[in-house]
Order: C-alpha cells, then sequence, then structure tokens
C-alpha cells in the first residue's frame, strides 16, 4: 500500500473519530439539556423571591435567576427562551418561584406575568386616612400620596366623580394588587370597584328617592359608623330619615370626631359640642361629605330604609340598639343604658368608676332632640 493511500486513511478515520466524538459531545449537551428542561434546581420545597426590573434583557434575567436558585443554569435558560421565542416577552414584576419549578414552567410564569399579588384589604368603614395607613402598611403605595391624589380635584374628577375628595368612593373590599402597583392605580381600582358594586337596579332607586348618589353615600358612611348588627341597618337609616324630615339635627356621634386628625376615643360631651362642619350635633342637615367607606349593606339600608317611626337609638352594651319613637320612652332607655353601665364599672374596679357617662362620655347611639330635652319635636315640621 503505498504511503500517500495511508494517509487517506488515516485522514478518514480521524475525520470519522472526530465527527462520532461531536456526535457524543453533541448528544451529552443535548442529554444535559433535556435534563434541565424536566428538573427543578432543588428538590428541597420552597420559595425564590425575585424582583425582575423593567429594562432587564433575557440574559440579565437568566442570571438573576441563576443567582437566587430558581434554574439551574443561566446559560441553557436564556437558550430556552430562545427556543421558545420569549426573549422579548419577559414581564417585570415582583416574583415568588417555587424552588419545584421546572425551567419551562419558571418561563411560562415570566412570559405571562404571573407576577405575586399581595392581599390588600380595607375594612368596612374606613375613613380616607385608615385606607391610606394600610395601603403604606403593605408597603404599596406612600400614604402621603394616596392622600394627595385623593384630594386632587383633577385626579377625582378623571375618576368620574363629583366631590371634592375620594372619601366614601374607596370600596371596601380586599384587592390583589402586584408591587408595581401605584397610588393612582390603587386608587382607581377602588373606585372602580364602588361602581361594579352599585347595581343599575340601586341607581334607579336613587333616583326614585330624591337624592343624589352622593348624599346616598353620606348617609350610608354615618349608617356604618353607627350598625354592629346587619338586621339594624335599615332601622338606623329610617332614623335619619325621618329626623331630617322633621328639620331635627342627625346627632349621629361619630360625626362629631370625623375630622379629629388621630382620634381613637372615646367620644365625650366637650366633642358632641365643637365646631365642625361634620359635626350633626351643632348643624342641621348632613355632613358635608362622607365620613367614611361604607359597604353594600349600609348603602342598601339607606335606599331601602325600614318604614318606621323611630326618632331615637340607644346601645344595649352588645352591639344592638334600643331605638325609640317618643322622648319619653327614649330617656327612659338612656337611664337603663346608664345603669347598666354604672353596674359594670363597679365590677371592673375603682378606675373604671373615675367617670360616669354622664359627666365625660356621650352614650353610644344617643340620638337627642333638637327642640330640646323636654320636648317633643313637631312631626309637622318639615326640612327646607
Amino acid at each position: 500500500m503505498g504511503r500517500g493511500r495511508r494517509y487517506v486513511l488515516w485522514g478518514c478515520f480521524c475525520l470519522v473519530s472526530l465527527i462520532g466524538l461531536s456526535a457524543v459531545a453533541a448528544g451529552l449537551v443535548c442529554f444535559r439539556f433535556w435534563l434541565f428542561l424536566r428538573l427543578p434546581p432543588s428538590v428541597q420545597p420552597g420559595v425564590r423571591w425575585v424582583e425582575v426590573r423593567p429594562g432587564m434583557g433575557a440574559m440579565g434575567i437568566a442570571r438573576l435567576l441563576r443567582e437566587n436558585g430558581v434554574v439551574a443554569d443561566a446559560v441553557q435558560f436564556r437558550v430556552l427562551c430562545w427556543i421558545r421565542k420569549g426573549d422579548q416577552k419577559l414581564k417585570a414584576g415582583e416574583y415568588a418561584f417555587s424552588t419545584l419549578l421546572t425551567p419551562e414552567q419558571v418561563l411560562d410564569h415570566l412570559v405571562h406575568g404571573r407576577v405575586f399579588l399581595h392581599r390588600l384589604t380595607i375594612p368596612e368603614g374606613s375613613t380616607l386616612r385608615d385606607t391610606a395607613r394600610i395601603i403604606g402598611e403593605k408597603h404599596l403605595a406612600s400614604p402621603d400620596e394616596v392622600l394627595r391624589l385623593s384630594a386632587d380635584p383633577d385626579f377625582v374628577r378623571s375618576l368620574g366623580l363629583d366631590s371634592p375628595s375620594l372619601e366614601g368612593y374607596l370600596y371596601p373590599d380586599t384587592y390583589l394588587l402586584p408591587r408595581s402597583s401605584t397610588a393612582s392605580s390603587i386608587l382607581k381600582a377602588m373606585v372602580q370597584q364602588f361602581r361594579t358594586r352599585f347595581p343599575e337596579e340601586w341607581k334607579d332607586r336613587v333616583s326614585q328617592s330624591g337624592l343624589s348618589v352622593r348624599e346616598v353615600v353620606i348617609l350610608a358612611s354615618m349608617v356604618e359608623k353607627e350598625a354592629v348588627v346587619d338586621a339594624e341597618r335599615p332601622v338606623i337609616a329610617a332614623v335619619f330619615f325621618n329626623r331630617l324630615k322633621l328639620g331635627m339635627p342627625l346627632q349621629s356621634d361619630p360625626t362629631a370626631v370625623y375630622d379629629l386628625d388621630g382620634f381613637t376615643g372615646p367620644i365625650t360631651s366637650a366633642h358632641l359640642k365643637r365646631a365642625s362642619p361634620y359635626n350633626t350635633y351643632v348643624n342641621v342637615g348632613l355632613p358635608p361629605g362622607p365620613i367614611c367607606s361604607p359597604g353594600s349593606k349600609s348603602i342598601k339600608a339607606v335606599l331601602y330604609p325600614e318604614k318606621v317611626d323611630h326618632l331615637y337609638f340607644v346601645s344595649n352594651q352588645d352591639g344592638t340598639h334600643h331605638f325609640s319613637t317618643t322622648l319619653g320612652e327614649h330617656n327612659e332607655a338612656v337611664s337603663r343604658y346608664l345603669r347598666k353601665l354604672k353596674e359594670s364599672r363597679k365590677q371592673d374596679g375603682p378606675e373604671s368608676r373615675a367617670k360616669t357617662p354622664s359627666e365625660q362620655e356621650s352614650v353610644p347611639g344617643d340620638s337627642k332632640p333638637a327642640t330640646g330635652p323636654n320636648k317633643e319635636p313637631d312631626r309637622k315640621k318639615r326640612s327646607p
């Protein structure tokens, strides 16, 4: 065999060997990538929190995921993005990835923007200040920014409301919000929920009642602050309507302290005498605006009040109230309340006996007549 033929054979052998080795290497790479796609980064269950910032490229996100233990290999994840054409579809946001997710599942979360949603619960009866504080505690937005926007005339008008602020229109509910939420987006969502929970039937009822939506919300906010038991909401609403018809002050205790920043109680006689446009003890008619965000039950109570003649109510000390039509009956109910409270304070010790409701605190739910303590209201009188 000639020397030239041996060189040719040797060259062929080397080429075949190289091709074989390349095939083996490619097979190993493919096998490794196959395992990468199907295996989570850890067999131990857990959660990895990752903040994907706007503007991060696919490789930057891949490195971030690798550094936080969400995927096992950044380069292979980048290749996966390229194969699935997800390079330009990855969404920014805060993610909570389970360590048991496969890379394909992680990519699916990022492409569809399945960010972690924070639960924000606004209780019924929350004021604007309460709402701003709760949002701030969840680190979703600055409380100051929430308050500023809520009183910004341009922003309020942009939401279609004829009101000086958003007080009363931030619907109390549970919201699921991403970390990327802003004060503006949160407030818009809450006002939209108010509209959603105010059905067409109620709008027709508002038209029939002769009230505006704003007046309904004002009354509902007062019912919300006064009522504890749902069954009493329509009755309390009826008391307010009856008083309005007779030109009597509404005398709702919560209105006397609404504009006292940081007030926690108890409400005293001095509070009931303080000069405030919201204080329905010193002003006849509705306060200038809502005093909290009412829930659906309170709004419905105002739209469908009980047909009763009650003008007064006082606490029974168990969440319910005693309702009265005449002043004499009401005075007897107040006396019973004071006796019960005095007895309970005797049992509590000397510190509780230091003050009595008649001396310092107001009587919860004690609606006194505008015509004086010893006179019945003129039932023929009507508000202008």
